[in-house]
């Protein structure tokens, strides 16, 4: 066990609990042509949704969607989600997704939202990486101590859950993602911290070509890549 693991309960900065910023200015994904392998990098989905900062404080959310000034009103059934949390003053970085009745995410469904032409289906929120813990920044930390840490404090439930990642094998990850019609990769470098803009090598995206035409996948089977433990 490293020190940095040892660590794991501290914030950046120890001090006062400080109110959450207004806004932060997300990591921007580095394109790359292809999938690849490497242990130094957890490979998931690139979720078919729209990127969301979520911001719990005193037991409310509010979402930074771009675009949108009210983000809580096109998806109000993510503001439950401090209620997962095992502690206060949270920022998490993720993906919005809206769901049809099978389960499946629709771009469709989520332009109507995005448009406030209305709030069909059903939305969900997948987390994927952390940026304030206890009212504490934690951006300098790696993407692994993050990624863990966040893991541990967002419980799983029905509208926001912590993705599924995969360490070292991208080209293994890829092809069960184009059996599901997936057609974006995302490679975080466990190592790196969370940057503001260009992420250059933190955080790379890959295109998937799908296998075959072939019906949307559920979010449930998507959670569940068939490449084992």
């Amino acid at each position: 066990m490293t020190g940095e693991q040892l660590r794991l309960p501290v914030p950046d900065e120890p001090g006062p609990v400080r109110h959450l910023p207004a806004a932060v200015r997300p990591m921007v994904a580095t394109p790359v042509d292809a999938p690849f392998d490497d242990r130094d990098y957890l490979f998931e989905p690139w979720w078919p949704g729209v990127r969301a900062i979520a911001f719990a404080e005193r037991a409310s959310l509010r979402l930074q969607v771009d675009g949108l000034a009210d983000a809580m009103a096109a998806f109000p059934e993510v503001a439950g989600l401090p209620t997962q949390l095992a502690e206060d003053g949270v920022i998490v970085d993720g993906t919005l997704l809206v769901l049809d009745d099978d389960g499946r995410p629709d771009s469709g469904l989520l332009r109507i939202r995005l448009d406030g032409a209305g709030l069909p289906g059903r939305a969900a929120y997948v987390a994927s990486d952390l940026l304030w813990a206890g009212g504490q920044p934690v951006t300098r930390r790696s993407f692994r101590i993050r990624r863990r840490w966040l893991e541990s404090i967002l419980a799983p439930g029905d509208r926001a859950t912590v993705g599924r990642g995969y360490e070292a094998d991208g080209t293994l990850v890829a092809e069960a993602l184009a059996s599901l019609g997936i057609e974006g990769l995302s490679a975080r470098h466990l190592d790196a911290r969370y940057r503001s803009g260009p992420a250059t090598g933190a955080w790379l995206r890959a295109p998937i070509t799908p296998a075959e035409p072939r019906p949307r996948p559920t979010l449930a089977l998507i959670l569940r890549l068939p490449i084992g433990d």
